[in-house]
């Protein structure tokens, strides 16, 4: 139940902000003072362009890294100052070196450290979802559905398969990069319609693959593999 909780409060707030984001792109005034600011931020980014790059990817690393900031706030300024296949690039790198370092966190500084980072709250909620032998393709899942700060910290602190867990992180980052970008992108063209409904398609598939999950660990076939036989 508090896992359930957990996920409908996030998904909550992730509907409210794309309305926000949407209405913004919706009022002339809003969106031209907003412009306003992405234009002044490209300016200050195009007199250095590698640092520019720089703090995007680290933001981008901790957005991935704590639940208190998303670096989807700053995909508008990035898709303006690198176009949009390198708003991607910079955002999946940033997001996949995010998980790498909160791997190793949960990897080398174990239960005490993570649960100071992500709180021992949702350390207990999700830790029983998962073991150092779940399967792949639940760890895809899990990657997938679970708040993007969990998972690292989880499956480093479970000492699981470093490789498995890249995998797993470089596959499930791709289509939130791809859909964080064209919102960015929908955001600076002003088109709040496209931005709404790609928002609310990423809210029921991420409802989607939680109920899949949900299936998963009431039928008793999640949390480990089953052995092999000799």
């Amino acid at each position: 139940m508090a896992l359930r909780q957990n996920l409908q409060r996030r998904f909550l707030v992730v509907g409210t902000l794309i309305i926000v984001a949407g209405l913004i792109a919706a009022s002339d005034s809003l969106h031209q003072e907003t412009e306003a600011i992405i234009f002044w931020t490209e300016g200050m980014i195009a007199e250095a362009p590698l640092l520019g790059m720089l703090v995007f990817v680290l933001l981008a690393m901790l957005s991935a890294m704590v639940a208190f900031f998303s670096s989807a706030l700053l995909a508008p300024i990035a898709v303006y100052t690198w176009g949009k296949a390198g708003c991607l690039a910079l955002l999946w790198c940033g997001w996949f070196l995010g998980g790498i370092v909160s791997f190793a966190i949960g990897r080398f500084f174990g239960r005490s450290v993570v649960s100071m980072i992500i709180g021992e709250d949702k350390l207990a909620n999700w830790g029983n979802q998962v073991s150092e032998r779940t399967r792949f393709i639940h760890i895809l899942l899990f990657q997938a559905v679970v708040p993007s700060e969990i998972p690292g910290y989880l499956l480093g602190m479970l000492r699981y398969r470093f490789l498995f867990y890249l995998t797993a992180l470089g596959i499930t980052e791709i289509p939130y990069a791809i859909a964080t970008v064209y919102l960015g992108d929908s955001f600076l063209r002003g088109e709040s319609t496209v931005f709404l409904l790609v928002g609310i398609g990423i809210i029921v598939v991420a409802v989607f693959l939680f109920q899949i999950h949900r299936r998963l660990v009431k039928s008793g076939k999640w949390k480990r593999a089953t052995p092999k036989t000799t």
